[in-house]
């Protein structure tokens, strides 16, 4: 038996990972580009190269990126290096994806982020602010 195209009913459609929306990657981003330059070590241990990292910051700001410098432009340059991972990992499995990302938060030292990450994974949420509070 032939199915029929326009039958929908049984065709799957694989639903994107709450933690993994752009909205979840952005209000990450905001989080951790407020603190000093963790956002920057945060797009190392996500495998961005390192010359995509320099040209987003220079598309970004006019200044120096640094520690003191403004926290805008560290949020800026942090959300286009997260959206700059996800479509580098397009093809990649969603649990790839999320192990990468926990890692990468262990790594820069936000154990309890990482931890809560994985939670909202596992629930199906979306991340929202409360998660920096």
């Amino acid at each position: 038996m032939e199915q029929d195209p326009d039958d929908t009913e049984n065709i799957l459609i694989k639903k994107e990972s709450e933690v993994l929306t752009d909205t979840s990657l952005i209000i990450l981003a905001k989080g951790i580009g407020k603190e000093s330059l963790k956002g920057l070590e945060l797009a190392m241990y996500l495998n961005i190269p390192t010359t995509r990292i320099i040209t987003i910051i220079n598309n970004s700001t006019t200044n120096f990126l640094t520690n003191e410098g403004s926290e805008n432009d560290r949020i800026a340059v942090t959300s286009q290096c997260v959206l700059l991972w996800k479509k580098m990992t397009k093809d990649s499995k969603t649990k790839e994806k999320v192990h990468d990302m926990e890692r990468a938060l262990r790594e820069i030292g936000k154990p309890e982020l990482a931890d809560l990450f994985i939670e909202h994974h596992q629930n199906n949420l979306e991340l929202t602010n409360d998660i920096f509070e």
